[in-house]
């Protein structure tokens, strides 16, 4: 049930994602404004194809997009990006949790820091829609952040949500990403692939 001031803060990783979460947060009485900062996502043109994603998402389900850019993000924003890059660097993919639990924190402190700026009360992430990511680590980041920046933060566990977004990317045309974001996260999931495809029969 929304309050007095229901406007919810979306962080956005991506289209496919955004096309089930924002309806769900809609129905759930929310006025949704979505916001794409992503500064993890490698090469460039991966970056822009799935900023392009998320602008179809927004013209075609009529919702607000904020894109914020590497370079405008908070001081703690830079910090947590920074130690992310420490763990990228020199762990490597044997530090997987750690980067990607990092990665999280990135994306939740600045959206909280974009809420509190822009005068949004609460804010929330389309990161909750995927089975593959750290629902523990969201959710931690999400609070940690929120009791940073002063702004509520709202956890919803919407995986069950996940197969739908399939059919809603190919009804509107929207860009799926082969995988999570960084150059690592890319290694990993051909690595899977073509492990995958030695085993088949």
């Amino acid at each position: 049930m929304a309050a007095d001031d229901d406007r919810l803060l979306l962080h956005a990783c991506c289209g496919p994602c955004a096309s089930v979460a924002v309806p769900d947060w809609r129905d759930a009485g929310w006025t949704v404004t979505t916001l794409f900062f992503n500064p993890n996502v490698e090469p460039a043109a991966e970056y822009r194809r799935r900023l392009e994603s998320m602008r179809t998402l927004a013209d075609a389900t009529d919702v607000p997009l904020i894109v914020v850019e590497t370079d405008e993000a908070g001081d703690e924003t830079q910090r947590a990006l920074e130690a992310w890059h420490d763990a990228a660097d020199v762990g490597g993919p044997a530090d997987r949790e750690a980067r990607c639990r990092l990665c999280i924190v990135v994306r939740l402190f600045e959206s909280a820091r974009q809420a509190a700026q822009r005068g949004f009360p609460r804010f929330a992430t389309t990161l909750s829609v995927s089975p593959y990511q750290m629902h523990d680590a969201i959710e931690e980041a999400g609070l940690m952040a929120a009791a940073t920046f002063g702004v509520e933060y709202l956890y919803r566990d919407q995986r069950p949500l996940f197969t739908r977004h399939y059919e809603e990317s190919r009804r509107l045309g929207l860009y799926r990403q082969p995988y999570c974001g960084c150059v690592l996260s890319k290694w990993e999931a051909w690595h899977q692939k073509r492990a995958r495809r030695a085993s088949a029969p």
